[in-house]
């Protein structure tokens, strides 16, 4: 551990010297990102209006502050409610398709269809059976989070060696033990390794069917930007979109580690 101190001239406790040592390098790098950023429009003279530097549109998070909040809200709770749908069918379908090898051939097969289907044909055919509004942006996101969180599931609840559930078995252990000592925690990993990869298809879900057809949130509010060609808001609503996408990340990041303790060093 890097000896980090205080102003005091005293160390830092372990937990905010190993938080400075996990949370400084990608700052730094993001702050050295901004500026060259900043710089680099100026030396090779591109053009405010098509690509402004950061002094140009993070001053839009302040004055526009009501807009991008609003906005920001209603991606975020098209985002949460899809992605928390999709997690909830996908864990226990997955348990089941792996369980279950008549499932695994006849079931599985069909979702893989569904899921070559294009997006952008699903979401106009959503927007025309649910209407405008939040259900088929809910839906789309629903069905654009499902595969990955299913795909990982199935793999971690098959990663379980079938000897240690005879194992557990013969010493006794029931059917909801074995499940919460042995088959959950080896498929924990994968499942949280498909909801990260599912939480920003989330993301590019809502943005889609926000593209579509919608009154509110950050792609309605990046179209409506360009109609007045407000092109420092148009890059406003990107960064949005993107510091949404990382928030989530960063909440399951903290999740996976709540929920698995014996990882925590890795």
């Amino acid at each position: 551990m890097a000896n980090v101190f205080a102003e005091t001239g005293r160390p830092l406790s372990p937990y905010w010297a190993s938080w400075a040592e996990r949370v400084g390098p990608p700052a730094l790098v993001l702050i050295a990102f901004v500026i060259a950023w900043q710089f680099s429009s100026e030396w090779f003279d591109v053009p405010k209006y098509l690509f402004p530097p950061p002094s140009e549109f993070l001053g839009r998070f302040v004055t526009d502050r009501g807009a991008l909040a609003y906005n920001f809200a209603a991606t975020g709770y098209v985002v949460v409610v899809g992605f928390i749908v999709a997690t909830l069918i996908a864990i226990p379908l997955g348990m089941a398709i792996a369980s279950y090898s008549s499932l695994r051939r006849n079931l599985f097969p069909l979702v893989v269809f569904f899921e070559i289907i294009p997006k952008t044909i699903t979401a106009p055919l959503l927007i025309v059976w649910f209407g405008f509004g939040f259900a088929p942006r809910i839906g789309l996101t629903v069905i654009m989070t499902f595969f990955p969180i299913l795909v990982n599931a199935i793999a971690g609840f098959s990663s379980v060696n079938p000897r240690f559930q005879l194992i557990t078995e013969s010493m006794g252990a029931s059917a909801w033990q074995t499940f919460r000592f042995i088959r959950l925690p080896a498929a924990m990993p994968y499942i949280f390794a498909g909801m990260k990869i599912g939480v920003v298809n989330a993301v590019t879900a809502a943005i889609t069917a926000e593209f579509i057809g919608a009154n509110e949130g950050l792609e309605a509010l990046i179209l409506s930007a360009g109609d007045y060609m407000d092109i420092s808001l148009m890059f406003a609503g990107v960064i949005a979109t993107a510091l949404l996408a990382t928030l989530l990340t960063g909440i399951l990041l903290g999740l996976e580690k709540v929920m698995m303790p014996w990882r925590r060093g890795l």
